[in-house]
């Protein structure tokens, strides 16, 4: 399917397919390819963990809605602009995704890629020991503005965030969804 105007003569179904496909195609383009791999455990767990929190307070949730949120935990983070992924999923503006997810009871798309991330940064924490200040680095990212979005997300700072863990990490998700 070549260009945005889908051919005449396909049903919504097909229309919806083949931009699903064209998204799925574009998102593992941008991924390097390791978390398709299945060699990281953390990851499949954290899709796993996330995705079933995520299904338990919003067991409503749509398939463009739910490809977005999977797309999300995939990556740890972000996955592109908004007006990039509503063109990838085949909605005209950014404005559209935006309405799209609230109407699913979700936050904005840099939202959940920002609680994602943060998931990622405890879970490597908590697994492996490593530092939020290394974790930047590695993703080559300046560990103030990681400190920041950890303040700006939950109100508190990383110390206190790692003390109190995963498990209290998900149970704010959970009252971010209500």
């Amino acid at each position: 399917m070549s260009g945005s105007c889908a051919p005449t003569g396909l049903s919504g179904y097909d229309i919806l397919c083949s931009g699903l496909e064209h998204f799925e195609q574009r998102f593992a383009d941008l991924s390097d390819g390791a978390h398709f791999l299945g060699s990281d455990h953390r990851v499949s767990r954290m899709l796993a963990d996330s995705l079933y929190t995520i299904q338990a307070v919003r067991p409503t949730l749509t398939l463009l809605p739910r490809a977005v949120v999977e797309a999300v935990l995939l990556s740890e983070g972000s996955i592109g602009s908004a007006q990039h992924v509503a063109r990838q999923l085949g909605l005209p503006n950014r404005f559209k995704l935006a309405r799209m997810l609230k109407r699913a009871g979700l936050p904005p798309l840099h939202r959940l890629a920002e609680w994602a991330m943060l998931e990622s940064w405890i879970r490597a924490a908590e697994d492996d020991g490593e530092s939020l200040c290394h974790q930047a680095f590695r993703l080559h990212r300046h560990p103030s503005a990681c400190y920041r979005l950890v303040k700006e997300l939950t109100g508190m700072r990383w110390g206190e965030v790692r003390a109190r863990g995963l498990t209290w990490l998900r149970r704010r998700w959970v009252q971010l969804l209500q």
